[in-house]
């Protein structure tokens, strides 16, 4: 047996915790909706929409994205891009396509798919002059 272990008389204190104030209610964090979490940068009724599926696994394929949405903008700045951001659900892994439509309501065309393409990773993603004109001629 081991041997015991004598308590000291003076029993120890902790600090006292600090009350929460009592005059501000706690509130719940607002979680954000699922449809707000996808990006609508510039887009209205009138105006084309690029929509963009990207890989959520790694962050490159998301500042690509709004890289090449701001590259485009820059571009043709007669055009009035909007951006969606997989608008389709839950990406599929590695994927990064560009579709572009003339409306928010108007059915997408597919303009660039990266899935096939890579290793290296770089290969996945367009340089948008090379791009520029299929997406002006798709808007057509």
């Amino acid at each position: 047996m081991a041997p015991s272990r004598k308590k000291s008389g003076t029993p120890k204190t902790q600090p006292a915790r600090a009350r929460k104030d009592a005059k501000k209610p706690a509130t719940p964090k607002a979680k954000p909706d699922q449809h707000e979490s996808k990006s609508d940068a510039g887009s209205n009724k009138n105006g084309s929409v690029i929509f963009i599926e990207h890989c959520t696994s790694c962050s490159v394929f998301k500042r690509k994205a709004a890289q090449l949405h701001k590259e485009l903008s820059e571009l043709a700045p007669e055009q009035s891009f909007g951006l969606k951001l997989n608008e389709g659900g839950k990406p599929r892994r590695g994927a990064f396509e560009i579709s572009v439509a003339k409306s928010q309501d108007a059915k997408p065309v597919q303009i660039w798919s990266g899935l096939p393409k890579g290793p290296p990773r770089k290969e996945k993603f367009p340089e948008a002059d090379q791009i520029l004109q299929d997406v002006l001629a798709a808007l057509k």
